[in-house]
Order: C-alpha cells, then sequence, then structure tokens
C-alpha cells in the first residue's frame, strides 16, 4: 500500500534492536503489505497513539470479540 508524501520535516532515527525484534517486524510487513520496515514502525505508532488516546483521554476500552461471541478487554501499557 503506497503512502501520501508528507510535507513533514524529516530526520533520520537508527534502532538498535534484538533479531527476534527485526523478524516480528519483517513478519508484520509481510501480513500487511507494508513497503518497508519504516512504514510497518509508522503505521505501529499510529494505532498505538490512537488506542492510548482512546484508552486514557476518552475512556474508551479496547475489547477483542472472538468468533465464538466472546470477548477480552485488552489493556495498554
Amino acid at each position: 500500500m503506497a503512502r501520501m508524501a508528507s510535507k513533514d520535516e524529516k530526520v533520520r532515527l537508527n534502532l538498535e534492536v534484538p533479531k527476534r525484534v527485526r523478524e516480528r517486524l519483517e513478519r508484520v510487513q509481510e501480513m500487511s503489505e507494508a513497503d518497508s520496515l519504516t512504514e510497518v514502525i509508522r503505521r505501529a505508532l499510529t494505532l498505538y497513539d490512537a488506542l492510548l488516546t482512546t484508552a486514557r483521554e476518552d475512556k474508551g476500552k479496547l475489547l477483542v470479540r472472538y468468533e465464538d461471541g466472546s470477548e477480552r478487554e485488552l489493556m495498554l501499557v
């Protein structure tokens, strides 16, 4: 999925992560069809920010509903 060009000033950020974290990022990149690992991290940050805002500022709850109808609340840290 192509992303739109941004006019935001860009800064370089180098991350040192364990091999297993890199492998997880690559797995998510493949599953999400992201163009790059940078895109995976950018999307993850956007999602995490939205979830935290909903949970903390808007007093919302994050629920997962399974096919059998059961639900589980996810706690954000």
